[in-house]
């Protein structure tokens, strides 16, 4: 079942809707009008109207959709300066800026989108929210190790989605997928099914895994495209479960979601400004499960097993990088890291991804079918 939330100036729409409005002041540029049954909302400053067409979906994310925004991000220019970019109009107007969708994590103005979403550098970004307010927004950081974004912009009680616990071990529960569609002023609700846990997909992209990216991601079955990347997925609590993602692949788009614990644990290191202290380990592995390990014949189902497919030790281990300073070779399997067991459940760049930069941690490894540990500085 598809929503489709679109503007419609003026327009009557009988019997269908029967709103009584009442007047808000949560936006000092627009009122909100509800009706009592909760069928219809009227946005008013250009009779935008939202038609619901699944009552219960729409009730669910009748809140969750003003924590979505559009995010416009613009080269620095000269000439953007005589464009009047606080209007809406003008800002659709001026369309070789990137634009995408982003949700709203704190009521002070944290954002969070995928990085795909914007210009990462010498760029200026806007933000537009359901009811047209246009915000300035700056660029807080990019968290590599997830790819998500987040940027930063002037509010106070600004309407949020609150954070499920979890969202790992859901499939089969049904969600609530809402991003943008054209324009700046409309919002798409649609309804999706967790299907499963990608437990061994890792954001580098390819079959080998690094070190520095998250591995491990939702798989929720909707009608995708790219209006839902950066925007949320909620369950029928209301409650944020992930943030649609997407990777091109060989020339084919990959659609994936971020867990909210992934989303939780990125923006706390934005809140504590850390985000550019993550620690690195740099190396390539593949994450061995019992069917790799009958494939290769290993010794163990478990672990991280440094690796490139051209057997070349330079392209499984980093040049500089801690790994290579600390003596680790292509064909080690790291067993675990600080006594905590690498399995798929538990991948060794979600380990490493605790660490920052400056902490050693004592790796448990196999090498030539040797136990050993080997002390690493991040």
């Amino acid at each position: 079942m598809v929503m489709f939330l679109g503007w419609v100036g003026n327009l009557l729409l009988g019997r269908y809707l029967t709103p009584v409005l009442v007047k808000s002041k949560l936006f000092s540029r627009m009122e909100i009008f509800s009706n009592d049954n909760k069928n219809t909302t009227i946005i008013n400053k250009t009779e935008k109207v939202i038609v619901r067409e699944d009552n219960s979906m729409s009730e669910i994310a009748s809140s969750a959709v003003y924590a979505v925004v559009n995010i416009l991000s613009f080269e620095k220019r000269e000439d953007a300066k005589k464009i009047n970019l606080s209007s809406v109009d003008e800002l659709e107007k001026y369309s070789k800026g990137m634009s995408g969708a982003g949700t709203i994590l704190t009521n002070d103005g944290i954002i969070v989108t995928y990085r795909t979403n914007i210009i990462e550098e010498n760029a200026e970004y806007k933000v537009v929210s359901l009811g047209g307010n246009v915000l300035d927004a700056t660029l807080v950081g990019i968290d590599e190790f997830t790819n998500l974004a987040y940027l930063k912009v002037a509010g106070f009680n600004l309407t949020t989605i609150p954070f499920a616990g979890s969202s790992i071990n859901n499939s089969g529960k049904k969600v609530i997928v809402i991003g943008n569609l054209s324009g700046l002023q409309r919002v798409h609700i649609t309804d999706g099914i967790i299907t499963s846990f990608d437990e061994k997909f890792n954001l580098s992209g390819g079959e080998i895994s690094s070190s520095e990216k998250l591995e491990g991601v939702l798989n929720v079955d909707f009608t995708k495209d790219d209006n839902y990347v950066g925007g949320p997925i909620i369950n029928y609590s209301g409650e944020l479960m992930a943030i649609n993602a997407k990777l091109e692949i060989d020339g084919e788009k990959k659609y994936f979601q971020i867990p909210v614990e992934v989303i939780k644990e990125s923006m706390q290191k934005i809140v504590e400004n850390k985000i550019k202290q993550s620690a690195k380990l740099g190396i390539y592995y593949i994450s061995v499960d019992p069917f790799y390990k009958s494939l290769k014949n290993l010794s163990s189902d478990k672990g991280a097993l440094i690796y490139s497919s051209t057997g070349k030790q330079g392209l499984a281990i980093l040049a500089g990088s801690p790994a290579e300073k600390h003596g680790l070779k292509i064909g080690d399997l790291i067993l675990s890291i600080d006594g905590n067991e690498i399995n798929s459940l538990h991948p060794l760049s979600n380990f490493i991804n605790q660490y920052e930069e400056g902490n050693s941690a004592t790796l448990g490894i196999l090498r030539d079918g040797k136990n050993m540990e080997i002390v690493v500085e991040f």
